[in-house]
């Protein structure tokens, strides 16, 4: 069958044939181009309006996606990496559960904003991490623990055996944890010019903690890799029964390790907040706020107590 579409010029159908065009659209402010196949009417030879309209505006949009290293097609792959139903992964992001499902069956074009948080997710699992414990106020604790249970939060096998090797004989509740390790991190930073584990550090009201402290301590509570124990007056303090690695570490590093286990061993939790919030990385930054490694020079583990 010969194939025809109207032709406005001639106003009435006519046979057409087909040839390759690259046409350049504007979508939010970018521009693409596109290879497209355009139908020309063999009389007039001007351009046909084909009825296939939405398959090049279909075209036009995976174009614009490819700017972002995304796709139609990525946008649920990125939701099941993180092992999510569409509504988990909506509530987590603030969206309607319909709009995560059209995005996901190509009958919407995120808006830019949109795209950037996509973008974030995909290079990164840890930034969506990061969205969910921005957001943690707006789930209820059951739905927070099923997601971070579900996305499979990891932590890198060094990090896990530096917890092993600090609290081993040496158990402690969770503020002497955060300042423990903020400790070695910092100590570490000044004196090779890297922390020794994979871990941030952000500014809490009773001094700097771990970056995402909840989701990473429950995770290795979970892993079995520490163990919780209720103590008589009701304090918790965690502990660790298994071995550490110690062919992970070099010389230096468990030099770094004892220095600092040695020198806080004793101390409690109140003596380490007060002497944490004499740190200049934490009177320098606002609640939640990251602390810089720039501020490790400032770090004195023998004065300020």
């Amino acid at each position: 069958m010969v194939k025809k579409e109207y032709c406005f010029s001639c106003d009435k159908d006519v046979r057409i044939e087909t040839k390759e065009k690259i046409n350049t659209y504007t979508i939010h402010g970018r521009e693409v181009k596109v290879k497209e196949k355009v139908g020309y009417c063999t009389k007039c030879h001007e351009e046909i309006i084909e009825t296939n309209l939405n398959d090049n505006l279909r075209n036009c949009y995976d174009e614009y996606l490819k700017l972002y290293n995304l796709s139609f097609d990525k946008f649920k792959e990125i939701r099941e990496s993180l092992n999510l139903s569409q509504e988990l992964f909506s509530k987590v992001l603030g969206w309607s559960k319909k709009t995560v499902i059209r995005y996901e069956k190509a009958q919407s074009l995120p808006q830019q904003e949109y795209l950037y948080i996509y973008q974030r997710i995909n290079k990164n699992k840890q930034e969506f991490i990061n969205i969910l414990n921005e957001r943690k106020q707006s789930l209820n604790k059951q739905e927070y623990y099923k997601i971070l249970d579900r996305i499979k939060v990891e932590i890198n096998p060094k990090t896990i055996n530096v917890f092993l090797y600090m609290l081993k004989d040496n158990p402690k509740t969770i503020t002497q944890i955060m300042k423990n390790f903020f400790a070695l991190d910092f100590f570490c930073y000044q004196k090779t010019g890297k922390p020794l584990t994979s871990l941030n550090y952000a500014h809490g009201t009773y001094g700097p903690i771990i970056d995402k402290q909840a989701a990473i301590i429950n995770l290795l509570t979970k892993q079995g890799i520490l163990e919780m124990i209720v103590k008589e007056n009701d304090n918790i303090v965690f502990e660790v029964k298994k071995m550490y690695d110690i062919n992970l570490f070099s010389k230096e590093e468990i030099e770094i390790m004892n220095t600092v286990k040695n020198k806080l061993r004793n101390k409690s939790a109140k003596k380490l907040t007060e002497w944490s919030h004499k740190f200049k990385g934490w009177l320098d930054t606002k609640q939640g706020e990251k602390i810089s490694y720039k501020y490790a020079k400032y770090l004195d583990l023998d004065n300020n107590w």
